[in-house]
């Protein structure tokens, strides 16, 4: 049985319709358009589907308006950061009865960080640059539903699926520009 989100995991024009996927989709809040392009493509080749917002504003709205298996959020955003867009959202969803999985992404290292975002709600926390492996990973902790298994999340890509996101072989977050732009 597919899942049913209440919206279009492509565009908030159309909220008010009912989506049936058979991918979960990934709610992606990310202000850099490099970074929203790599984020996507992964999430892509890792088969799911996904909504790109830029702003914590946008990612209130489409929250209150959608459901999403998980939550790839950026920390530093313009506008309201990544941590009061988390408390936010948990706000909204505890009277809803629902805990979607938010995943902080960010180049913010320090141990005071990580802690400010599990003190906001964040459920796990990686750090830029990210091995695509380890967002794999734990997009399989949050999102594998074993009564609709996603194959391609159970084991790793090979490097060759990786190819056009990545500039080299490292196999670390590292975008083509010009990809960015297509």
């Amino acid at each position: 049985m597919p899942r049913c989100y209440k919206g279009s995991a492509y565009s908030l024009s159309s909220l008010p319709l009912k989506v049936c996927a058979m991918k979960p989709i990934i709610l992606i809040v990310e202000d850099n358009e490099t970074e929203q392009y790599v984020l996507k493509q992964l999430i892509h080749k890792f088969d799911y589907d996904s909504h790109v917002v830029s702003s914590g504003e946008q990612a209130i709205t489409a929250m209150g308006l959608s459901s999403y298996a998980a939550v790839i959020m950026d920390i530093t955003l313009p506008g309201i950061d990544g941590f009061e867009c988390t408390r936010r959202i948990r706000r909204l969803e505890l009277p809803l009865g629902r805990r979607t999985p938010i995943i902080a992404i960010t180049a913010r290292v320090s141990q005071s960080d990580r802690n400010d975002s599990i003190g906001a709600g964040v459920d796990d926390y990686m750090t830029k640059p990210f091995d695509p492996e380890e967002l794999r990973k734990v997009l399989l902790r949050y999102v594998y539903d074993p009564q609709q298994p996603n194959l391609k999340t159970l084991s790793p890509l090979p490097p060759e699926e990786l190819d056009d996101v990545f500039e080299d072989d490292s196999g670390q977050y590292r975008a083509l520009e010009d990809r960015a732009e297509a």
